[in-house]
């Protein structure tokens, strides 16, 4: 069950991008703040929040695997609106 509030657009963009609403509650949890100064929010985990979730919980890590490199991005306001999410990409 999820807590995050989605935008019609952000609930469009999960489905068809394959994003689960465990994997928006995981990164909002325990993931990292980066805000845009345009009133957006970003979230994604880094290497310290990716160890903290293995210990905390291996069995998610291990299930879950790429879908972890998940952003999402939220309004800076409360209540924070899902905007958007997506799967960073490991090209440099």
């Amino acid at each position: 069950m999820s807590n995050a509030i989605f935008s019609k657009h952000a609930a469009v963009r999960c489905v068809q991008r394959g994003i689960d609403s465990t994997v928006v509650d995981i990164v909002l949890s325990y993931g990292r703040e980066s805000y845009d100064h345009k009133g957006g929010c970003r979230y994604f985990l880094g290497h310290p929040e990716k160890r903290r979730l293995s210990r905390d919980a291996p069995e998610l890590v291990k299930k879950l695997g790429r879908k972890l490199d998940t952003v999402v991005v939220t309004t800076s306001r409360a209540p924070a609106l899902v905007i958007t999410s997506f799967v960073r990409s490991r090209r440099h």
